[in-house]
């Protein structure tokens, strides 16, 4: 409260624009709820109650556990137990996001309904039997867990959407269901590998399909007759083929279309969005080719040297790219004060003191985040606009800084300036705010930013320049303990050193320079001889310069 009436008060006086900067509201509450032990441990706990109360509810009359919830209950909550220490040992990066239970628990739960509504439909519309096994949508849960969270993520919902669904069948098909569930989930995993395209994802689901094909081809689930030209023994066959495929195909529809819904509700981009997300005419791409061209150009080599290294180590590499060219959206504000942008022209930081070109230049990260939530971007682009700089040095300005008090010093001694004239030159005032990178990505993209900027310094690259240089970047880095917060291993520096290295001298390699004929090779040069016009009616013959045998 007297903070706004301050500020409306330096308002009125013409000392405040009456404007806040956007920021990220992060409280003690939504930390609790993003990665406290407590809302996991109820999401847990509601989900194992809501499977006990589903088992019981849907159990067959000739289930293992129709009839005895006690028993029920015991099981549902020793095999989620072994779901949470699995999980809290295998994967704890994510084990202590609370999305990401919510997530999983909840795709395991909708699988497991549409398990037993797909069992539904089979027995209303096929009494007889003999498709069973063919219509379940055991991909749904595979499938989504892998797009949204990874696929090593995608394994557990396999295996316990498998193990929870096969409670509620009957004994005798138990052992098929789990089968089938398994089977199905790690080939829908296996085929989700980098996709980027809605349509693979279409055909991942129809490939799945073929594979129950041929497990229910394996198993006796489907008969096939022997060849003849009569095609009667083939229809129901072919029934089961094409239901099986076509199960599959409209689940991976299925989730083609609720993706977008998923990720909006948790917050999660998949690599389908990143590749819409790269598309250069964005608003904010746009005005920077107008307003920052330099800033525009260093994107796109940031982001390809990004791209690269990330797909050398396994790390998201469209989401290197995407996040590369909003990176500098802040330098958008005054790209006159930084040097893509100044070229040939005046330099405004001459007129400036050391100190305010470094907040200057620092702000930029504050005015990139500003536009970044200005326009909606997700969470990851703006984590990387706040981290590509880290709580780094900008060292031309702390050096010019150290200088200029080294000059008043002299100035002091000589006595021809006072003591109180000395600047007081702080470290910490040439420092960017952090935070440092958190993640693989994060750190690939502010490494590609300082080795594309220092490369531009180069006078006629060589490979020796470029890897020494490169070289010299990384270890500053990890000295200074810029690296401290993401997890790169030594081995993932090495290869985004090589993978750097080689892109850089690719866009940097040295052309062949034609030489230039000076004025005596052109002089010596024989000249070609013009063919002369001659009039009409010219006779032929003796003195005649076009006749061939003039002067015979």
């Amino acid at each position: 409260m007297f903070h706004f009436l301050s500020q409306k008060r330096l308002q009125s006086r013409g000392f405040s624009s009456g404007q806040k900067r956007r920021k990220l509201s992060d409280t003690a509450w939504t930390e609790m709820l993003r990665s406290g032990w407590q809302v996991s441990g109820v999401l847990f706990v509601v989900f194992a109650a809501l499977i006990s109360a589903w088992i019981i509810a849907s159990a067959s009359a000739d289930s293992v556990f129709a009839g005895r919830p006690f028993r029920t209950a015991v099981v549902v909550t020793v095999i989620s137990a072994t779901l949470v220490v699995h999980w809290h040992v295998s994967l704890p990066h994510t084990f202590r996001q609370n999305s990401r239970i919510a997530l999983i628990l909840l795709v395991i739960l909708v699988q497991l309904l549409l398990v037993k509504l797909s069992g539904i439909i089979a027995m209303k519309f096929a009494p007889e039997g003999g498709f069973r096994f063919l219509v379940e949508p055991y991909i749904f849960a595979p499938i989504v867990v892998s797009l949204l969270v990874g696929r090593r993520h995608g394994t557990f919902a396999v295996v316990y959407s498998s193990l929870f669904g096969g409670m509620t069948v009957a004994k005798e098909e138990a052992f098929y269901f789990i089968i089938f569930s398994m089977i199905c989930g790690f080939v829908a995993i296996y085929l989700t590998n980098n996709v980027r395209r809605r349509s693979r994802l279409v055909m991942a689901g129809a490939y799945s399909g073929i594979a129950c094909v041929l497990l229910a081809t394996t198993l006796g689930q489907i008969q096939w007759p022997p060849f003849s030209l009569d095609f009667a023994p083939w229809e129901m066959v072919s029934k089961q083929v094409l239901s099986a495929v076509l199960v599959s195909s409209l689940t991976a529809v299925l989730v083609s279309g609720l993706l977008p819904l998923i990720e909006a509700s948790f917050r999660i981009t998949t690599d389908v969005s990143w590749i819409e997300l790269a598309d250069l005419n964005h608003p904010l791409l746009r005005q920077m080719t107008i307003e920052a061209p330099g800033t525009y150009h260093h994107s796109l080599v940031v982001a390809t040297l990004a791209e690269t290294a990330a797909e050398a180590i396994g790390a998201s590499a469209v989401m290197c790219r995407v996040c590369s060219y909003f990176h500098d959206i802040g330098k958008m504000k005054k790209p006159s004060y930084f040097i893509e942008n100044i070229g040939d022209g005046h330099n405004p930081h001459d007129d400036l003191t050391p100190n305010m070109s470094a907040l200057v230049v620092m702000a930029h990260v504050k005015d990139g985040v500003d536009l970044a939530i200005k326009h909606k971007m997700n969470e990851e682009i703006v984590n990387v606009i706040m981290e590509h700089h880290g709580t780094s040095l900008i060292r031309f300005f702390y050096h010019r800084a150290l200088k200029q008090r080294e000059e008043v010093q002299r100035q002091v001694a000589e006595g021809k300036a006072h003591e109180d004239d000395i600047p007081d030159v702080k470290e910490e005032s040439f420092r960017y705010p952090g935070p440092k990178p958190r993640t693989r990505e994060s750190a690939i993209i502010s490494l590609a930013d300082s080795v594309e900027s220092a490369s531009r310094s180069l006078q006629k690259p060589t490979p020796k320049k470029i890897d020494e240089l490169i070289d010299d970047i990384f270890k500053d880095r990890l000295n200074d303990g810029q690296l401290d917060d993401a997890a790169l291993t030594l081995a993932d520096l090495a290869t985004i050193k090589n993978s750097f290295a080689t892109t850089l001298r690719s866009m940097m390699h040295s052309r062949i320079e034609y030489p230039k004929l000076d004025d005596a090779e052109k002089a010596s040069k024989p000249k070609s001889k013009t063919r002369k016009l001659v009039p009409p009616g010219t006779p032929v013959g003796k003195g005649n310069p076009e006749n061939g045998s003039a002067g015979l």
